[in-house]
């Protein structure tokens, strides 16, 4: 798998089903350890944040551990040789910086995005120290409704969105996602995005599942109806197979074609 620089994957909806014991199954290991074989790296991009995603990880118990994580959707942490994660580069700090920045001048958005919100029952304001920095619906349904009516209380606001997936939405800058974060992690490790693969399932995973950011996309066969348009129309494989079944069997299918034209 030389042509395999860098493993991308989601964890939620993507490596384990939200009803699933949260571990990793046998397909994703042993293809797992064959890309390690080769030296490959691995990233696991997130909507988690550090505490959660390393909970997460610990319960998956793969082969080997991945050695970056791409959290809240847009910071970059590498793994120490203690094992400790440790921010990579400069990115996590701007992302901070351009992310203050950005609420302190959507007072009147976020004012109004509180108002809308109070009008769905069931759904609530999520903080994150004392700031409102995204939100919680009861169903998919309502996030749908909730999240068109932000999107046009948001145009007055530059650089101000979101990234959603089921019934949570997260307030975000507009330069940070899962595909900015991306990029800005091969640019630190020297890896070109023609040796990128990347795999999701919902929508905060389509920054990332994009030729932009990576030459080798897939999701897997429970990834909703959008993911799986979106990948098709890439170029990219739509896999048979569930979560990280599924996964397992798009690396595969590049590692196939990749020999069948060499």
């Amino acid at each position: 798998m030389n042509h395999l620089h860098l493993l991308s994957t989601d964890f939620d909806g993507t490596l384990v089903g939200f009803s699933s014991d949260g571990t990793c199954s046998g397909g994703f290991a042993e293809v797992l350890t064959e890309y390690r074989k080769s030296g490959g790296l691995w990233a696991i991009n997130t909507g988690r944040g550090m505490h959660h995603a390393k909970e997460g990880i610990e319960r998956f118990g793969a082969p080997s551990p991945p050695d970056f994580l791409l959290t809240n959707e847009r910071e970059v942490f590498r793994r120490c040789a203690s094992g400790a994660w440790e921010s990579h580069g400069e990115w996590n700090q701007l992302c901070e910086q351009h992310h203050m920045e950005l609420f302190e001048q959507s007072q009147d958005l976020l004012f109004e995005i509180k108002k809308l919100v109070a009008t769905h029952e069931g759904s609530q304001i999520i903080h994150e120290n004392s700031l409102p920095v995204g939100l919680i619906t009861s169903t998919e349904v309502q996030m749908e409704r909730v999240a068109m009516q932000i999107l046009e209380l948001a145009k007055a606001v530059p650089n101000f969105s979101f990234q959603r997936n089921t019934i949570y939405l997260r307030f975000c800058h507009s330069d940070y996602d899962k595909g900015t974060a991306l990029s800005e992690l091969c640019r630190l490790e020297g890896i070109l995005k023609d040796h990128v693969f990347c795999a999701g399932d919902h929508l905060n995973d389509l920054p990332m599942l994009s030729l932009r950011h990576a030459a080798m996309l897939a999701c897997p066969a429970n990834a909703i109806p959008e993911v799986q348009k979106i990948v098709r129309a890439a170029g990219g494989h739509v896999a048979l197979q569930r979560y990280a079944d599924g996964v397992a069997e798009g690396i595969l299918h590049y590692g196939s074609r990749h020999a069948a034209l060499n």
